[in-house]
């Protein structure tokens, strides 16, 4: 595989998940290269994901890799809006992730009376292709 700003960008998103999803569940490279099927030359190509060569370069996870790691240990990750685990190889899960919903917050510090027939408020909402556009306006009587 051709090393690409993108492939440089998954191979550390990918290994430093990967480093901390062994270590949160106690799993030593060993172990998780015996349960891939790997034996002990397993543990230094595991080695090679989750660290820096001494070039400053981190081995890109093939396809096989990917797979054997997510169904046999459970592994999940999420990279750029789409998550990888057990279930997107089997088909159930290939779409991206739903984005978390941002709350927006803003801030008035006048006095506002609905009530009041002399204020107005104005609010527009446009949804052009990739996001929403919202504008309140509030006048208040004075």
């Amino acid at each position: 595989m051709s090393r690409t700003p993108d492939s440089e960008d998954f191979a550390r998103a990918f290994g430093d998940t990967f480093d901390k999803f062994l270590k949160t569940n106690g799993i030593s490279q060993s172990d998780a290269a015996n349960r891939l099927g790997w034996g002990k030359a397993g543990k230094a190509r595991l080695n090679t994901y989750c660290h820096d060569s001494p070039r400053g370069i981190r081995r890109i996870p093939e396809a096989d890799v990917l797979y054997l790691v997510c169904v046999k240990l459970n592994f999940e990750f999420e990279y750029k809006g789409f998550r990888v685990s057990a279930a997107t190889f089997n088909g159930n899960g290939a779409k991206p992730s739903a984005p978390q919903p941002a709350q927006l917050e803003f801030e008035y510090a006048g006095q506002f009376e609905l009530t009041n027939p002399k204020g107005t408020v104005s609010v527009s909402f446009k949804r052009p292709p990739g996001r929403v556009e919202l504008a309140v306006s509030l006048e208040a009587a004075s």
